[in-house]
């Protein structure tokens, strides 16, 4: 359901309910003029103050959205950071084991060879 078709709903609603109580209320015709302006004029107070408060929450979402964007981007900037630190650390282990793969590597090649001669 949407939000807004909710909010008008409500509105509605509640000044149909205010002037049936009105009109249904055993009262003269002057004061009920009175009353209905009375009541029209804190229906109209009471829109402008939702308006106001769906205006401020409106910029608190988008506060919040542009806030979370940044915060987003910092975090991402930090994550790439922090990577490139780990991999420039990693840097002289990686050159290690790679060497050491590399005798590896040869030592299995001689096995295989003095194995193939003595077969």
């Amino acid at each position: 359901m949407n939000k807004r078709s909710l909010a008008y709903g409500i509105l509605f609603g509640s000044v149909a309910g205010a002037i049936t109580a009105l009109l249904t209320a055993p009262v003269a015709g002057k004061e009920l003029r009175i009353q209905l302006k009375e009541a029209t004029d804190d229906w109209t107070n009471n829109l402008k103050d939702v308006k106001i408060n769906l205006n401020r929450i409106k910029n608190s979402f988008s506060k919040l959205s542009g806030e979370g964007k940044n915060m987003a981007i910092e975090i991402i900037h930090d994550i790439k950071t922090s990577i490139n630190e780990w991999q420039k650390d990693i840097e002289p282990t990686k050159q290690s084991l790679f060497n050491e793969l590399k005798e590896i590597q040869k030592t299995i090649e001689e096995l295989e060879l003095k194995t193939n001669k003595n077969a």
